[in-house]
């Protein structure tokens, strides 16, 4: 049974958690170098004499002020980086292989990162959101992103596919999670993404240009006129031209358009991401994929619609207030659906996960579902 489920997007990766070989291997190739997720805020140490300053301030329960002390306290910097100490391949269908991983305590409490796009792969530097101690880290790359093969297939590869082979995001955590809440004990998502119209028309049908003009020239540009009525389309021809160059090209537009939006001070780290052949290749053609087809839900507010299977799950939603790629009014329509779930907005992050408000914040609540585990 999975234990907990961590789930982000990035932008925007969760299925019955196979039963996976355990026996050691050598250690595995290292992957391209991931965007630095170095420098998680430090706890904001407040002592006692903050506590009764506040109580003088708010007149707030005194239950209501240990909570706030506590959490003050819950570390908020990434765990050093980890290695694995088991991985390999996973064959779930007749078409897919997918790469996986494990890493931290093998005796832990397993928590599954599911990676975002989709298509984005995973990296080593996840690991670090987690206290590896604590928890049995596994990682995963969805199908055809990532080291899993064949790379950049669409073959067998939907939403529903992926809940039961694979997985990503914060999108596919809610609909595993809606589809088996009886396997997950504890929820994190970052970066909201329900796959509705109204998202999919703001990020690539012109709305968050007028925020990254510069970056969605070349994106629009590549596109003839008479096609602009919808690009996710356009691009969807040539991500599947029988033209390998075509399709090379289509793929870092596309891919470039959504690196150069991911933080809200440009990391040219993660731009230089845009330009790798091999990456944005997978990630293009398995994000329009599934976009193209509305994300194989069956209904445009799928996910609201059924958020009362999992009201009962510990869940922690982490949103970015200036996000362009997954804008916060998705955050705030499943916060206003699920009170239940604790939700942080950090005032001063975009999209990404590698942002320090938002680590820290993804830090502290994987050490709140770890203190709930200890109990």
């Amino acid at each position: 049974m999975i234990r907990a489920l961590r789930a982000t997007s990035s932008p925007r990766t969760p299925t019955p958690t196979p039963t996976l070989p355990t026996s050691r291997r050598p250690r595995p190739p290292p992957p391209p170098p991931a965007p630095s997720t170095a420098g998680g805020r430090q706890g904001l140490g407040c002592h006692l004499r903050c506590r009764a300053t506040l109580a003088a301030a708010t007149n707030a329960p005194m239950g209501q002020l240990q909570q706030q002390h506590q959490e003050q306290q819950l570390r908020k910097d990434l765990y050093p980086q980890t290695e694995p100490y088991d991985f390999g391949f996973l064959k779930v269908s007749g078409v897919h292989t997918i790469y996986y991983e494990q890493s931290g305590n093998p005796q832990g409490h397993p928590v599954v990162f599911l990676h975002g796009g989709p298509g984005a792969g995973t990296s080593p530097g996840n690991r670090r959101f987690f206290d590896p101690e604590f928890f049995r880290i596994v990682l995963f790359d969805q199908r055809g992103a990532g080291r899993s093969t064949p790379h950049a297939c669409l073959e067998e590869n939907t939403t529903w596919d992926l809940v039961f082979g694979g997985s990503w995001g914060s999108t596919l955590a809610l609909a595993y999670s809606e589809s088996h809440p009886d396997k997950v004990t504890g929820i994190v998502l970052r970066g909201i993404f329900l796959l509705r119209k109204k998202e999919l028309d703001w990020f690539y049908e012109g709305g968050a240009a007028a925020i990254f003009p510069d970056a969605w020239e070349p994106f629009r540009d590549f596109i003839p006129e008479d096609e602009r009525n919808c690009f996710i389309a356009a691009y969807s021809k040539r991500l599947t031209s029988s033209d390998a160059d075509v399709q090379a090209e289509a793929a870092k537009r596309w891919t470039m358009w959504e690196m150069m939006t991911a933080h809200l001070i440009q990391n040219h780290e993660n731009i230089k991401r845009g330009e790798d052949d091999k990456f944005s290749l997978a990630f293009a053609r398995i994000e329009n994929h599934y976009f193209v087809n509305k994300g194989f839900l069956p209904s445009d507010s799928h996910l609201l619609d059924n958020v009362d299977k999992i009201r009962h799950i510990k869940a922690f939603i982490v949103q970015g207030r200036y996000d362009v790629c997954c804008p916060m009014m998705s955050a705030w329509d499943l916060h206003k659906a699920w009170p239940e779930a604790e939700f942080k907005m950090v005032p001063d992050a975009g999209h990404s996960a590698n942002e320090v408000g938002v680590a820290a914040e993804l830090v502290s609540a994987n050490e709140k579902l770890k203190s709930m585990f200890t109990k």
